[in-house]
């Protein structure tokens, strides 16, 4: 039997139980117990003893419930354990609904301008791919707002800019019991799996009234980067493998592309040499904080720090043919070295500049910008494994400055217009 627990998952079995307790005396009776052949055991000495685990890191009702889903007897978890921990009870317990799982996704910074349903009103990267993933898994699911709490799906609100990290810890607090006791006056809490879709931010302020509540939380992209975490929703087997998509086509592992830790400043990146990178394949680049905050000001949309761009260099064309280029052309000669009218990048990132500084910025300006605050990683490929890697890179990333291949939004359509500006007043010969 597999199972999460704090976003990780673990195996256990009944023979793994049952050697675990071995030799070993049960601690002084508790009011919950567990059956291991014949002998009552408090539930959380067992589970421990056969997952390893500290046993603060789990609840009894936690280890109730996974050893009875092997088979064992054990106490009911009723309504003197709820009252015992002091669980959120629901105003009507006929009018809430019973479900094994809740997903929550944590809403982002990045928003529709005017009032949508809070399913379609955040618009940043990781809420979209979550909101999909927790659509397709057929459970409730609502979206966590640190301004209005619980929000249904389908609720209209209006964009609002609060943040949790930037509020004091007793809003946090209340905040955290004020979502679940919302969420408790729709479900019955006991028993349920709480998979939440967020940062610490939004979960760390859930975990005690969750755990008050009876309810375990789940949180899998806990410990992850920004950039593992979009690749955490389009991976299926573990890293580093490749998988069939539905038209059985091999799409490699585009994971390496989505860490930062990969990504190497220009100059190293140059030093490095074209031996290097002299192959087709893929790149991502990033952007610090600093960075970011101009690509906002020109753009009037929030950009974030981190991925920002991704491409391909080479590759099999369309008509079957294959592509000359390869990483280091692209990023080392199209992207550092070249200028605007042969990249699309440097014409996106001078068209952003450009807005920022209120002149039109030149290709000089532009290349110090990139060295002073992006990074880049690339991965070589065989060529005829860049273009699907390209169509999972996109998907797993949705890189905010990548106009093709990609969900239109409003940042994507002021990042169209400013280049399409810039572009009209070279041609005039004012830029």
């Amino acid at each position: 039997m597999d199972f999460l627990l704090n976003g990780i998952r673990y195996a256990l079995d009944t023979e793994t139980v049952r050697t675990a307790v071995r030799g070993r005396t049960p601690d002084e009776g508790r009011e919950h117990w567990v059956d291991v052949d014949g002998v009552r055991w408090p539930p959380k000495q067992v589970f421990a003893l056969a997952t390893g685990l500290d046993r603060g890191e789990f609840t009894s009702h936690t280890a109730l419930r996974q050893l009875r889903r092997l088979g064992f007897v054990t106490s009911d978890w009723g309504a003197a354990g709820r009252a015992a921990t002091g669980a959120v009870q629901p105003p009507s317990r006929t009018a809430s609904l019973s479900s094994a799982r809740v997903v929550l996704v944590g809403c982002s910074s990045s928003k529709a301008p005017t009032a949508r349903p809070a399913a379609e009103l955040f618009t940043g990267a990781a809420f979209t791919k979550a909101r999909d993933l927790a659509i397709s898994t057929g459970a409730p699911w609502y979206v966590v707002s640190a301004k209005f709490g619980l929000l249904d799906p389908a609720e209209v609100v209006a964009p609002y800019d609060v943040y949790p990290p930037d509020q004091p810890a007793s809003y946090r607090a209340a905040w955290g019991a004020w979502v679940v006791a919302q969420l408790a006056s729709r479900h019955e809490l006991c028993g349920t799996e709480v998979e939440v879709h967020a940062g610490r931010a939004y979960c760390d302020p859930l975990r005690a009234p969750l755990a008050a509540a009876g309810a375990t939380l789940v949180e899998p992209l806990a410990g992850l980067t920004q950039g593992e975490r979009l690749a955490w929703y389009g991976r299926r087997p573990p890293s580093h493998e490749l998988r069939l998509t539905p038209g059985s086509c091999l799409v490699p592992d585009v994971s390496p592309l989505l860490d930062p830790a990969n990504a190497a400043i220009p100059s190293a990146f140059l030093a490095a040499g074209r031996a290097a990178a002299d192959r087709p394949g893929l790149y991502s680049w990033w952007v610090d904080a600093a960075g970011a905050d101009e690509l906002t000001a020109g753009l009037g949309h929030l950009v974030e720090p981190g991925l920002v761009y991704a491409g391909r260099a080479g590759g099999i064309r369309p008509n079957g043919s294959a592509s000359a280029n390869t990483l280091w052309g692209r990023v080392a000669e199209m992207h550092l070295g070249g200028n605007r009218s042969f990249s699309t990048f440097r014409l996106t990132l001078a068209a952003c500049l450009s807005a920022s500084a209120g002149r039109a910025v030149g290709e000089t300006e532009v290349s110090d910008w990139i060295h002073a605050h992006l990074s880049v990683a690339v991965l070589p490929l065989a060529p005829e494994d860049v273009s699907p890697g390209e169509t999972e890179l996109l998907g797993s990333a949705d890189p905010p400055l990548n106009l093709s291949g990609v969900p239109r939004t409003p940042l994507r359509q002021a990042l169209t217009r400013l280049r399409s500006a810039l572009t009209r007043s070279a041609r005039a010969g004012t830029a």
